[in-house]
């Protein structure tokens, strides 16, 4: 039996108290394969929620080495077609099955475990297990909103009925709505103030308003989490299943992605300690260009950033911007790169301002499956002239699966159904 960790996040001291009672909450003896039947114990509430952490950290982790090349993060030179495509920005339905699956069983897979909870906890009104569930299903839906094309609610018993519903199609942006619903659930039911999973869900809250052009929400929420606040989505080396696949395709096998060519090749490997690279001398997997490694993860069980704290004061930079405050949007990122130890930046116009930010925010989210929003979202409001030129003729989403669009009435003739 393999025994891991799926918390111990970090935050300010104030709240390290409330964050080691938290880290219970995730230690776990995995039993290997486990009858459903046998979830159904009141006993079995944390191995629940544990696999209900598990399904989100997994979709992370395919977002995030899928979304490299699709964004600005990484480029493919690759011998698998799949990832070929996703470097020269076509995301198709035939190749979705790696995107949109993982997204979709992690959102179904909160919905279930809350369910659950619910009915086998009998404490459910105040059950520590459930409130870290509504939580973990806030961060499934701010995963999936930042990268899906549509959302689709399907495989929900909504009606109360005994029966699934296939789901309608709605707006991405759905998914934004409803992180923000789970995460003002986790948040009341953990009885706000410095408690680890209030903080951890006031910052996805403020990712998810931003997302929605709430800027003055996001903002106030922004402020809210101390800047040395990071919450986690675990990877080990435990199974397949739980590696950090950016580590893997960039430390071992065939060496399918690369930093050459993107801008952080263009600053250096050594110029920023966010986005740290070295060039191998060598050609990447499929033998056309140049192989850059990453060095972000060094190690197959490096984690995945979720939130932090200096994300957070970027959320304020941008509601600033957007409100036309620009001197005080750069005096937020010159304080995060004071924090990080790194030449303050200045603008003398509005577009300068904004690539300024667009480039802080690639330095601080690189590889954690978030850029590909970003580059769509300032491109379609020509914001950042990065954005704009890199943008040209890419997809700027991941669609339904192919198999999404066969089987789901709802979804079959969707206009994202023939993105090829």
């Amino acid at each position: 039996m393999n025994t891991f960790k799926k918390a111990c996040r970090v935050l300010g001291a104030a709240a390290l108290v409330a964050l080691f009672a938290a880290c219970d909450l995730f230690d776990v003896v995995n039993p290997g394969p486990i009858v459903d039947d046998a979830l159904n114990e009141e006993a079995a509430g944390k191995t629940v929620l544990i696999g209900v952490v598990a399904d989100v950290e997994v979709a992370l982790d395919n977002l995030a080495w899928l979304g490299g090349p699709a964004s600005t993060d990484l480029d493919a030179d690759a011998t698998q077609p799949w990832l070929q495509d996703a470097g020269e920005g076509r995301l198709t339905v035939v190749n979705a099955e790696t995107s949109w699956n993982p997204m979709q069983l992690a959102r179904w897979g909160a919905a279930a475990g809350i369910a659950r909870l619910t009915e086998t906890q009998s404490d459910a009104a105040t059950n520590q297990y459930l409130t870290a569930a509504y939580m973990w299903a806030g961060w499934a839906n701010r995963v999936a909103g930042d990268n899906v094309c549509i959302a689709v609610f399907g495989g929900e018993d909504r009606d109360g009925d005994g029966t699934s519903d296939p789901g309608e199609v709605m707006e991405a942006s759905a998914h934004h709505t409803r992180a923000i619903e789970r995460f003002e659930t986790a948040i009341s039911r953990a009885g706000g103030g410095h408690d680890s999973i209030a903080v951890a869900s006031t910052a996805g809250m403020a990712q998810a308003h931003l997302l929605l052009g709430n800027y003055s929400q996001a903002q106030s929420l922004a402020s809210q989490v101390p800047d040395d606040f990071v919450w986690l989505a675990r990877r080990s080396n435990n199974t397949g299943r739980e590696v950090n696949s950016v580590y893997q395709f960039t430390h071992e096998g065939t060496k399918q992605i690369t930093v050459w060519g993107m801008y952080n090749d263009s600053i250096g490997g050594d110029t920023d300690p966010r986005v740290p690279w070295r060039d191998m001398n060598q050609t990447s997997g499929g033998g056309v260009k140049p192989f850059y490694r990453q060095l972000k993860y060094t190690d197959r069980g490096d984690d995945y950033a979720l939130a932090k704290g200096h994300e957070m004061r970027l959320i304020e930079a941008e509601a600033m911007l957007r409100m036309g405050d620009r001197q005080g949007a750069i005096d937020r990122i010159n304080y995060v790169r004071e924090r990080v130890g790194v030449p303050p930046v200045s603008a003398s116009s509005d577009a300068e301002a904004w690539l300024a930010l667009d480039r802080e925010r690639n330095f601080e989210l690189w590889l954690e499956g978030r850029r590909l929003k970003d580059n769509a979202r300032f491109a379609a409001e020509n914001l950042s002239s990065w954005a704009v030129a890199f943008m040209q003729g890419r997809h700027h989403c991941f669609p339904p699966s192919l198999a999404e669009c066969s089987a789901n009435p709802n979804v079959t003739g969707n206009a994202f159904c023939s993105q090829s």
